[in-house]
């Protein structure tokens, strides 16, 4: 009997801060948008390209932006893609998912500290993934402008908090790169790469 009394403690507990969060006021801050995102980016000059009807569809809900762009051509060619989202931060899920939807391999991940001249520090997740015959080296971290981090619990938590304590939203934007890969001038080229986005 107690057990079920405290079961009914929680849900009501649940349910008051579940109305507390969603109908009091909330500040909307100038996050980061996709609008900040170079047209060149390690010297290489950004195109950008279709979005699939899946990714459309993504983003009915929420009213987001996605941004597919390659950099550059042939072996020194960059993509860059772009998931803005401020209410749901469903569509800015770890890009690994997608990745093993699509058929890609994970051949390692871990998380990467790059360093820029400045001795800033950027925090993003590195992947390097194979299909086909061909390996891809994979940079990703999300962003409201204010926090940088390259865990999507991180991202979620950060979110959370600036709205329960502070009464505040901003927009996200997760940033992913990628470059094909097979020697260290490819890492050095993408690193380069994100770093110049941490600016």
């Amino acid at each position: 009997m107690a057990t079920y009394f405290r079961l009914i403690v929680l849900l009501a507990v649940a349910l008051v801060l579940s109305v507390f969060i969603t109908h009091r006021s909330v500040g909307l801050l100038t996050g980061y948008g996709v609008e900040r995102l170079p047209k060149q980016l390690a010297s290489l000059t950004g195109e950008d390209l279709p979005l699939t009807p899946f990714e459309v569809e993504l983003l009915a809900p929420d009213g987001g932006q996605i941004v597919q762009r390659r950099y550059g051509q042939g072996d020194t060619v960059i993509w860059l893609s772009a998931v803005q989202s401020r209410s749901d931060w469903r569509v800015q899920h770890p890009p690994q998912i997608c990745y093993v939807a699509q058929g890609w391999v994970i051949e390692e991940e871990s998380p990467q500290t790059l360093r820029g001249r400045n001795g800033r520090a950027c925090d993003v997740r590195r992947m390097v993934v194979r299909k086909d015959g061909e390996r891809r080296l994979v940079y990703y971290f999300y962003t409201d402008g204010r926090h940088w981090t390259a865990s999507y619990f991180s991202r979620v938590m950060d979110s959370f908090l600036d709205r329960m304590i502070h009464s505040n939203t901003s927009t996200w934007v997760l940033i992913q790169l990628s470059t094909p890969f097979s020697s260290g001038e490819d890492e050095l080229r993408l690193s380069s790469a994100c770093l110049e986005l941490f600016q």
